[in-house]
């Protein structure tokens, strides 16, 4: 148990390192991308940069030191934070690839936003209920309606979303649907990590969800990021 202790708090160095990372790699490829689709890298590197802010605050909390009682002191309202300003960024990405203004943007952002920030929320209340009390029915209530609002999410992207990526440059088409699957299995991540604590809510499983959450944040915002900026560059060649 003291090495996964100690592998999970260096994990939040590595979250640190990797979000910093893919904020200067977003900003040096910016330039090279056309005009029309530089803002997909722009916003990119704003999520990795507010993700390394809060990962470099969290490693500080959990410190080095293989103990359960640093590790679990770090406050759990820096993560849920860094949640609520950069997943609505990630979403984002769908609307400005599209290349769609107005009112059409605006339709889609509404909803997804709007769902995004039940989810959080839903997520923080529960999960906060886990922490201070163990397994209890508001962390259930706040699991299942932060599943239902992603679950909306994907709805929005599986419909409205992919139908305006049809009618999009075959490079944008790849790459949003490529997007569309990280918000389907890469978010999934999130809503399993929680599980464990309504499984059990012994420090074990509670070590193990912010283990699991670390490796997921990587994957969704240095990895989404990437994937945009990727097929805007085969768009580009």
């Amino acid at each position: 148990m003291d090495t996964f202790i100690l592998a999970t708090q260096y994990m939040f160095w590595v979250g640190f390192v990797g979000m910093a990372a893919g904020t200067m790699y977003f900003l040096v490829e910016r330039n090279s991308l056309p005009e029309k689709y530089r803002e997909t890298a722009t916003v990119a590197a704003l999520v990795t940069f507010v993700a390394a802010i809060h990962y470099s605050a969290m490693k500080h909390y959990v410190g080095t030191d293989g103990s359960i009682d640093t590790l679990l002191n770090f406050p759990t309202e820096i993560r849920y934070i860094d949640w609520l300003i950069t997943t609505p960024l990630l979403l984002v990405k769908f609307p400005t690839l599209l290349g769609l203004k107005g009112a059409e943007a605006k339709d889609i952002l509404t909803k997804l936003i709007f769902a995004d920030i039940v989810m959080i929320v839903a997520g923080y209340i529960g999960e906060t209920s886990i922490n201070q009390a163990g397994v209890t029915q508001t962390g259930w209530t706040g699991w299942i309606v932060g599943c239902v609002a992603w679950l909306y999410i994907l709805n929005i992207l599986y419909t409205q979303v992919t139908e305006k990526a049809e009618k999009a440059p075959k490079e944008i088409k790849a790459g949003l649907l490529s997007m569309r699957s990280f918000i389907l299995v890469g978010w999934a991540i999130y809503p399993l990590g929680y599980v464990l604590t309504l499984i059990s809510a012994d420090t074990t499983m509670i070590v193990a969800r912010e283990f699991i959450y670390n490796i997921a944040d990587l994957i969704n915002k240095v990895g989404f990021g990437l994937v945009a900026v990727f097929s805007v560059k085969a768009l580009s060649k």
